[in-house]
């Protein structure tokens, strides 16, 4: 080995492990960054004979990546299901009382009461407030449950604009992939911020990506529409749904370049996105008449048409037949009101069944909250209230609630998995550091005999 090959051998050893050291540098810097992944130099012998860092290698399982956005999808649908239920649970806790189930309680015994004293003024006017007060809760809750539809559709909107800036980043860092040289730790910190982006993606809108032989990565929706490719991005937009719906100011999804504006609603089954329409479309009012909402309007209908048909066979204290006691045009729970004449004037409440100014038809409208007056599932008001509305709000809120924990836990696991895998560890960083550092002292020295071997080589020749 001459002095020179020497040199030279020296000098790309102090190279390599100075290389190696800065690395090692980066991974303890990054060491409580959050799906950081770890780099490690790989040695080995140039043609030369001397050794160099033939790569920088990224400690990452891309199957296990996948499996993380797969329950990033997930959990995302989760964490805003259960968001929208919760909002919705808040609004039907009755434990504190004051809620529809104990106005009901109080609308027939306010009924009972007049039956006793089918003239008295008190009774008639305590009757007219605790209806009043129930149809104001009717409306209030309606109207809570449309600010959740509201909220819910703004949530919509400012999900698609999140989604076409991560569309962007990704196909930005693309492109500098794809132009990026043999820069291993370039390429591996755009690779990874990629990473973190595709992450942030899949929370709000479920997606399958591959990569391509260039690095690139190409994602695309359930049904093979396209989110982005290489450097070219296909954005989201919302506009305004079919103005003969039932709430024309909702959005629909569409992609931007779309000229037909088709809808993708339905494309979009996991994530964020997805969950916040389906609170929107589904949970609360949908068309199959299922939905919260749905069912309030539905008690509300019934007690109107019950309490107004039984009236209407009474008479009130002026021995006229009676009319209707809630205004029949406004059937739905926005809009159900106590009729103007009946708080006009208390004595138009049909009491009695006869015109002798009894209390009969005051009992016959007590005995309604005893019949079996939901078509739908053949209970009673308050039955039909506390089962098939409160409850199954209750058991919704439980089961998202389960899943969300379900789901936290897998993510909790998959995450420690990657940190095993992917994340620093002080204790082997330090090491390799020591490895890394004696290597570059011996490569010092050999440079530093190298250097008198080339001197004594060069007096020779003088």
């Amino acid at each position: 080995m001459s002095g020179i090959n020497a040199l030279n051998i020296a000098k790309d050893a102090l190279l390599s492990h100075q290389a190696a050291i800065n690395l090692t540098g980066i991974n303890i810097a990054n060491v409580n960054t959050p799906g950081y992944t770890r780099q490690r130099p790989v040695f080995s012998v140039s043609s030369s004979q001397s050794v160099e860092i033939a790569k920088i290698e990224r400690i990452y399982d891309r199957f296990l990546g996948a499996q993380i956005n797969e329950q990033m999808h997930s959990l995302g649908y989760s964490e805003a299901k259960k968001d929208g239920l919760g909002r919705i649970e808040m609004i039907f806790n009755e434990a504190d009382g004051g809620g529809i189930s104990e106005l009901l309680n109080k609308f027939w015994s306010a009924w009972e009461d007049l039956s006793a004293n089918p003239s008295g003024q008190a009774e008639r006017q305590a009757l007219v407030s605790v209806s009043q007060s129930l149809t104001s809760m009717f409306r209030s809750y309606s109207d809570e449950l449309l600010s959740v539809q509201n909220d819910a559709n703004t949530r919509i909107q400012g999900l698609t604009h999140q989604v076409n800036g991560y569309l962007s980043d990704i196909a930005d860092i693309n492109s500098k992939i794809t132009r990026t040289e043999a820069d291993d730790i370039g390429l591996n910190t755009l690779r990874y911020k990629r990473a973190e982006l595709l992450s942030g993606l899949a929370e709000i809108v479920d997606f399958n990506c591959f990569e391509d032989s260039d690095g690139s990565i190409n994602a695309f929706l359930s049904n093979g529409m396209p989110l982005v490719e290489g450097n070219k991005t296909w954005e989201l937009d919302v506009v305004p749904v079919d103005p003969a719906a039932s709430n024309p100011s909702f959005y629909d999804i569409v992609f931007k370049d779309d000229p037909d504006e088709e809808p993708i609603n339905s494309v979009i089954t996991n994530g964020k996105l997805a969950a916040f329409l389906e609170v929107r479309d589904t949970t609360v009012s949908n068309a199959d008449k299922t939905g919260y909402m749905d069912k309030l309007d539905a008690l509300a209908a019934t007690l109107v048409e019950k309490v107004n048909t039984q009236h209407r066979l009474g008479y009130d204290t002026n021995q006229n037949l009676g009319g209707d006691f809630f205004d029949a045009a406004k059937t739905k729970a926005k809009d159900m009101e106590v009729s103007a004449d009946i708080i006009a004037d208390v004595n138009k409440i049909a009491a009695s069944e006869t015109v002798n100014g009894d209390g009969g038809n005051a009992v016959s409208m007590s005995d309604i909250k005893d019949e079996l007056t939901m078509n739908e599932v053949k209970s009673t008001f308050s039955s039909y209230y506390s089962s098939f509305l409160v409850g199954r709000i209750g058991q919704d809120v439980a089961d998202v609630n389960r899943n969300f924990d379900h789901h936290t836990n897998l993510m909790s696991q998959l995450t420690n998995k990657r940190e095993e895998i992917s994340g620093v560890s002080i204790d082997e960083e330090m090491m390799n550091l020591v490895r890394y550092q004696t290597g570059y002292n011996a490569a010092a020295r050999l440079f530093g005999a190298a250097q008198e071997l080339a001197d004594t080589l060069m007096n020779l020749v003088k």
